[in-house]
């Protein structure tokens, strides 16, 4: 593939959940560093032909026990646990990074694996099969509904369970959260300029709140990038964000 990869991921973006989530992941990595996504592309249907399994379990567990995919709990918040490439490369991820290769791999098997996006931890089903899910941080740990909400309950001791925690996501949900994981790790760095690329992609999806817009707002300012910056807070409609981006714009002059 060829051409700009934020260009790209904007155009898949426009498609909502009909995008290709293994293309729009691979291209939030070209943003971190050079990525031959057809080079990926393939190298994921070769990972797929070796995956052993008809359904989502047998896959999961084929990952995790053959070919070594794991959680990476010493590491959690390195930020290449979040790059599609780089999880292949080390195989090391998190929780949805792990699902989305498995969901990928089950795409091109024929299999309906779907993401949970459980707040705090996401896991994956087999659309044909009932109360079942998987873990694959946890080497594809099988689930019931129980299992699940324990697991929540671990995570978030005081908040309430709900069963909507359990219906299965889209493209759009995954990649939101793929950067919103990859925001939290570069500001855990200090690392302000993956910062600024990874909240400029974010402000393509649906759910962008005004504090992110602000705060991609303030890095543009902060490097120079004034008129940019002005364009992000105007696109809130508050007042006083006008009201900042005139004052980045004033620093033009």
């Amino acid at each position: 593939m060829t051409g700009d990869p934020t260009d790209r991921f904007s155009e898949l973006v426009a498609l909502g959940d009909r995008m290709a989530l293994d293309e729009a992941c691979l291209l939030v990595a070209a943003h971190a560093h050079p990525v031959d996504v057809d080079a990926e592309l393939a190298r994921l249907d070769a990972l797929a032909a070796d995956v052993r399994g008809d359904d989502a379990e047998s896959i999961a567990h084929d990952l995790c026990h053959r070919l070594g995919f794991a959680g990476d709990r010493a590491t959690y918040h390195d930020p290449r646990n979040s790059l599609l490439p780089d999880v292949v490369d080390r195989r090391l991820g998190i929780p949805i990074s792990l699902a989305t290769l498995a969901m990928e791999i089950g795409r091109r098997k024929g299999v309906p694996v779907e993401g949970i996006g459980m707040p705090g931890h996401f896991l994956v089903r087999d659309a044909r099969v009932d109360d079942v899910y998987i873990d694959l941080f946890d080497a594809g740990r099988r689930l019931d509904r129980a299992g699940c909400q324990a697991v929540f309950a671990g995570l978030h001791p005081k908040a309430p369970w709900s069963d909507d925690f359990l219906a299965p996501v889209g493209p759009v949900a995954v990649v939101s959260r793929v950067l919103n994981n990859l925001a939290n790790a570069y500001r855990r760095g200090g690392d302000k300029a993956d910062l600024v690329w990874t909240l400029a992609l974010r402000l393509a999806l649906p759910g962008v709140t005004a504090r992110e817009r602000r705060e991609l707002a303030v890095l543009l300012g902060a490097v120079g990038r004034f008129v940019e910056g002005a364009e992000v807070l105007e696109a809130t409609g508050d007042a006083a964000d006008h009201q900042a981006a005139r004052r980045l714009r004033a620093r033009l002059n």
